[in-house]
This record gives C-alpha cells, structure tokens and sequence, in this order.
C-alpha cells in the first residue's frame, strides 16, 4: 500500500534485512581476499628459506672468469714497453725490476757503454802559485802539503829553534801584534828555559799588556751599569782595583754609566808567586805561564819558612811592628818595611818592600821576603787578596 512521505509509517523489516544480508556478504569477501595474500606470502616466505634443503641442489651461480693474483701474472702477458734508445731488451727485462740498493749498480748504468775515467783534478796546494811551473806538473800526482811557514805554523819548541822563535817575537813586538809577540816569547822560552834575554822580553811585554787596553786572552770587557763603582766591579772580577784604573786611565774612582772597561777576569785566570830561598828570586805565572821575574832577599840562616801560603792583607805605607813591640810609621828611616806591605797567612811573615836596593839578591832579612819598592808596589797593584805564594829551598 502506497502512502504519503509525510505520514508516519512504520519501518519496512523486509527492505533492512535485505540491506544487511548484502553488507555481510561484502564483508565476507573482503576478509577471504586478504587470507589468501597473507597466505600466499607465508608460502613464497617457506620456499625461499627452505630450498636446498629437501635434496635439491640449489642453482650453479654464474660462472665468470676468476680475477688473476698479481703475484701470478705470467712476464709472457705483460706488454713490453719501449726500447730505451741504444739498448736492446733481453729476457731480464720483462719482470719489474726491484728497487736498487745503495751498493747495486742502477739498471740503466749497467747498460749504458762506460765513459772514459777522467783523473781526479790535483789538489789546491800542488798547483804552481807563482806562474811557474807546466801542465805535467799540475796534472801529476798530489803530494803532500808541505809544512807551512813559520808565520803560519809554528815549530814545536826545542833549543834549536829558541833563536828563530825569538826573533819571531821581537819582530810581532815591532810590527804592533803584542799578543803574537808574547806567544812566540812563550814558546821561545819553553825551548830554552830560564834564559834571561826571552825573559827580561817577556817581562817588560807582558806588563805593557797587563795595565792597558791591549787585548789579552785573559782579558774580558765590562759596560758600567748603574749603581757600580770599582770597587764592586773589583770584587765581582776579583781584581784589584789599582788595576782596572791603571789600565783604564782611571783617575780616582771616576766611572759614568755605559762606559766600557778592559780587565782582567780573575774569575778565569790566576797569578802565582814562586819563592826560591836558594836562588833569591821570585816567578810570577800566569794561569802556569811565565809572566815576570824579580831578584828577592829572603831571611838569614834560611830564616824565610818553606811552604804554601797566601796573602790575606795588603797595605799601602805600612807601619811596622818589630818584636820589641814599638811601632814605627811609614816613613820613618828605622821601618824596614818600604812603600808596601803584602801579608802572608803566616802571622808576621810577608812581601815588603826596602830602602835598601844593596841587600837585594841575597839572605839578608829577617825572614819575609824584600823586593825593590817600585817592584812590589807593581804585585801590590797586580795581585789580588787570595794569591797562592809557594816558597820553596
């Protein structure tokens, strides 16, 4: 029966469980569809995994040529490179060569054709220098150097060539080179030793050197600074203060800031004093070379003790103090004691100077050791404190 949309009918039960039936059905097919894929997938998984396995041999894999070892390439397959120009290859030279070692002869040098052995160019010292000489003698054989020339080289020392040495000397000293001149003094000495001509050279030489500007190996140089003054540039050279002014023209103790000094590094280089009671002399070394010689008076009956000893004082116008106790002042004809005073560690004993110059050269003290006031004001002026004084019999 027909009726109006608008009228309120109740709902039609046949026409909605048709609906349903065709929804279900949908629905059905779908879930079967998607079964039989994962089924298929659970099946292709199976086989791969398990092929092989259930007798059958699985499938030869594509053969293919086999990449050759380099070790095992046969020489006959490499190609051959070039000739080099002027050799022929042999068998020997297909297979890479080895590095040369530093004994082994490179390849292409055990190839190339030997060139003709020039002989070696003759030495400097064979070649003529003064235009003389021919081709056959600078193409001879090198010989050996011949000795150089006595300015060049000196001998070594021996009584023979004192002579020669010491003319060397001499004529360094007129030619300016004082330091060339005291070296070949020294050496002229040590071929004859003692001699009193080498030494009276020596000595007046080495004093020039000593207190002036003059270059010395035992010399060293020294720029004022602020704050110094001599007597601690003294003390830090350890040497005398007299001395640095003498060989400077220092007057007084006037030194300005920047102002260059030439002393002697008594840090470096040592005098000594050697006393002989027999002979009445005294050896001044320096560093163990001769420097000067002076004639001494030592004591009566041997009265000057034997030993090594130091100075450990030294005054300028001493006073003297005899046994009796009384002292006498410089200056007054009783003191003994001369222009200067250099104390020995042996209480009393010690290097004075004399009024006498006669007593000179003989036992004649008391027992301290006289030399000439100008002399021992020269070791005053020279020798620091700390001096080791040797006497010997």
């Amino acid at each position: 029966m027909e009726h109006d949309g608008n009228l309120n009918l109740p709902p039609d039960i046949y026409r909605m469980r048709r609906d349903k039936s065709r929804s279900g059905c949908l629905a059905m097919v779908v879930a079967l569809g998607i079964s039989a894929l994962l089924a298929a997938a659970v099946a292709a998984w199976w086989w791969h995994g398990n092929r092989g396995t259930d007798g059958t041999e699985p499938a030869e894999p594509l053969e293919l040529p086999e990449a050759p070892v380099e070790g095992d390439l046969p020489p006959a397959e490499l190609p051959l490179p070039d000739a080099v120009p002027g050799t022929s290859p042999g068998p020997e030279s297909r297979p890479l060569p080895e590095p040369p070692r530093e004994e082994a002869t490179p390849p292409a040098a055990q190839a190339a054709p030997e060139a003709p052995a020039l002989p070696p160019p003759p030495p400097l010292a064979s070649l003529p220098t003064d235009g003389s000489g021919t081709a056959a003698d600078a193409a001879a054989p090198a010989q050996p150097p011949s000795p150089a020339p006595a300015e060049e080289a000196l001998p070594a020392p021996s009584g023979g060539d004192a002579d020669a040495l010491f003319a060397q000397a001499r004529d360094r000293y007129a030619a300016g080179d004082g330091q060339a001149a005291r070296e070949a003094g020294l050496d002229a000495l040590a071929a004859r030793p003692g001699d009193p001509e080498i030494e009276a050279f020596l000595s007046k030489l080495d004093l020039e050197l000593l207190v002036s500007q003059r270059p010395m190996p035992e010399k060293t140089e020294y720029t004022v600074q602020s704050g110094d003054f001599l007597g601690k540039i003294a003390a830090t050279f350890n040497t005398p203060v007299l001395l640095i002014a003498k060989a400077n023209g220092i007057r007084g103790d006037n030194i300005r800031v920047g102002q260059r000094l030439t002393l002697l590094d008594g840090r470096n280089h040592t005098f000594a004093v050697r006393v002989s009671k027999s002979r009445n002399d005294l050896v001044l070394t320096l560093d163990g070379k001769f420097f000067k010689r002076y004639r001494v008076s030592t004591g009566t009956n041997a009265g000057t003790p034997a030993g090594v000893f130091k100075i450990v004082d030294k005054i300028e116008h001493p006073t003297w103090f005899p046994s009796g106790g009384r002292s006498i002042p410089y200056g007054d004809p009783e003191n003994l004691l001369g222009t200067h005073w250099l104390a020995l560690d042996r209480p009393g004993y010690g290097l004075h100077g004399t009024w006498d110059p006669g007593s000179i050269g003989s036992q004649s003290s008391a027992g301290c050791v006289r030399l000439l006031n100008e002399e021992i004001e020269e070791l005053y002026t020279i020798l620091p404190k700390g001096t080791v004084v040797t006497i010997v019999e």
